[in-house]
């Protein structure tokens, strides 16, 4: 059974979580991390969203994302294939540095959003990396304690939930951060709702988004998917062509026929087509992808 498309509710803030293939490492040292925030502030500004929260942990990452008009697919492809690009480069490595789908889940601003706060910035604590978040650099816990900002960072909107004066919102912002949540809470903002892992707020709410948000996954040709995948991978269309039997351009094919088939931009017989392969052949390899993405 095909995904769930993306919801896309401009100006809606969503939980976003995008781990390393495998679990592995996606940052490796501290010129890692200051790379990805470069990143992050070109694509923030590419594409118009706000950052409200951030932590970046050794292979995964979570962000508080507001979208603005353009879907945030666009946005997490720009960073992810840019990153990976760079790192595999620097380290001299090859195949996916990070999983092919990241998580975004759309969250109820008055039911969750002071919640999925404290959840991205306890990030560490949960991981005994820290026993206090203040303690860890790569998250945008301190930008709460009024201390150094980056200006790719929005902490406005979220501060004034704790107060209207920065110095009392602040000072309410710690004892929050104090505070225990549930082990349900936690679950939820890690998972989403149990009926609709894309969505968490009360039912009212997310009848009323489910209906009238933009659900169409932004229009994509195959050509385009292609031109992304070959970017992402340091590999040419002409190579994916080839009469090579790399197994490495296999799963770039499978990868990519799996993008068109689920984006309805083509199908499995167009992409065998394009690269000069049997269809079972592809739809087999597409097939194994996808399972193991569902694990």
């Amino acid at each position: 059974m095909p995904r769930k498309r993306r919801l896309h509710m401009p100006g809606g803030f969503y939980h976003v979580i995008l781990r390393g293939n495998a679990r592995q490492p996606i940052f490796f040292d501290q010129e890692d991390r200051e790379l990805w925030q470069e990143i992050i502030e070109d694509g923030l500004r590419r594409y118009q969203h706000r950052l409200h929260a951030y932590c970046w942990m050794t292979n995964h990452v979570h962000m508080s994302v507001q979208v603005g008009d353009k879907p945030l697919a666009a946005f997490m492809r720009y960073v992810a294939s840019r990153h990976a690009r760079k790192v595999n480069r620097k380290y001299n490595q090859t195949g996916h540095l990070f999983e092919r789908r990241y998580r975004a889940i759309l969250v109820q601003q008055d039911e969750y959003l002071k919640e999925l706060l404290r959840y991205i910035h306890m990030n560490p604590v949960r991981a005994r990396m820290v026993a206090d978040p203040a303690d860890y650099r790569w998250s945008s816990h301190t930008a709460y304690l009024l201390r150094t900002s980056p200006d790719w960072l929005t902490i406005e909107f979220l501060q004034r939930m704790f107060g209207q004066r920065r110095l009392s919102a602040s000072r309410a912002y710690v004892e929050f951060m104090g505070g225990q949540p549930s082990d349900r809470i936690v679950q939820l903002l890690r998972d989403g709702a149990a009926d609709d892992d894309r969505i968490l707020g009360n039912d009212e709410w997310i009848q009323s988004v489910t209906k009238n948000a933009d659900m169409t996954i932004p229009h994509q040709t195959l050509t385009e998917i292609v031109r992304d995948a070959c970017q992402r991978h340091d590999v040419t269309e002409a190579m994916l062509a080839s009469r090579s039997r790399s197994r490495r351009n296999s799963a770039i094919r499978a990868e990519i026929a799996l993008a068109a088939t689920e984006s309805g931009c083509a199908s499995v017989t167009e992409v065998a087509s394009r690269f000069g392969r049997a269809h079972s052949g592809l739809s087999r390899a597409m097939n194994r992808l996808r399972d193991k993405d569902r694990k």
